[in-house]
C-alpha cells in the first residue's frame, strides 16, 4: 500500500490491492516523519486489508515501533534493526536493550543477559562482549547479532501466542 500520509490515497491503494488475491499484503512508501505517523498511517489503512491474510509493514522493526502496531493488526516486518543495533553494540532486552560498551558491564562476569537462553548469553558474560566490543574484535558483532535475532524470534512468538490467547 503507498499513499503517503494521505488517509484517502492509502484508502484506495489498500481497497485496489486487497481486491486482488495476493498471499498477504504490505504497506510501504512514506510512513510518516516520526513513530505517531507512522502509527496513525496503519491505524487508516488495516482496516481496509482483509483479516484473513498476513499484514506486513515494511522498513520498520524496532522495539517500540512492532510493540505499537502489532495490536493494530500488522504481522510481519522486515527491518535491519536487530542486524544493526548488534554491529553498533546494542543487545535488545524486554526493557529496549542495552548499550554493551558502557563501562558499567566491564565487570558484569555472572553471565549474559539476565533470563536469555541464546547461545550468546549462556555461553559469554557481558564483561567479555564488553571487552570484545572495546577491542573492536569483528567477534562482538556476530555475538550481538546473533543474541538480538533469538531475542527478536522470540518476541514475536511471545506476540503469536498473546494473539492466538485472546490476549492482544
Amino acid at each position: 500500500m503507498h499513499g503517503g500520509i494521505d488517509p484517502s490515497l492509502r484508502k484506495e491503494s489498500a481497497l485496489y490491492l486487497s481486491s486482488l488475491d495476493f498471499d498477504g499484503y504490505a504497506i510501504g512508501g512514506s510512513l510518516g516523519k516520526n513513530r505517531d505517523e507512522m502509527v496513525e498511517v496503519v491505524t487508516k489503512t488495516v482496516p481496509y486489508l482483509p483479516i484473513d491474510k498476513p499484514n506486513h509493514l515494511l522498513g520498520i522493526g524496532d522495539l517500540a515501533s512492532i510493540a505499537r502496531v502489532v495490536p493494530l493488526g500488522i504481522d510481519t516486518f522486515d527491518s535491519s534493526y536487530p542486524t544493526r543495533a548488534a554491529r553498533h553494540g546494542v543487545l535488545l532486552t524486554q526493557e529496549g536493550g542495552i548499550k554493551i560498551e558502557k563501562a558499567e558491564y566491564a565487570e558484569y562476569f555472572e553471565g549474559g543477559i539476565d533470563g536469555c537462553c541464546c547461545p550468546t548469553c549462556k555461553r559469554f558474560s557481558l564483561a567479555y562482549l564488553h571487552h570484545l566490543f572495546k577491542a573492536g574484535e569483528m567477534t562482538a558483532m556476530t555475538l550481538a547479532t546473533i543474541h538480538n535475532l533469538y531475542f527478536m524470534v522470540n518476541l514475536m512468538r511471545n506476540y503469536r501466542e498473546a494473539i492466538l490467547d485472546d490476549r492482544l
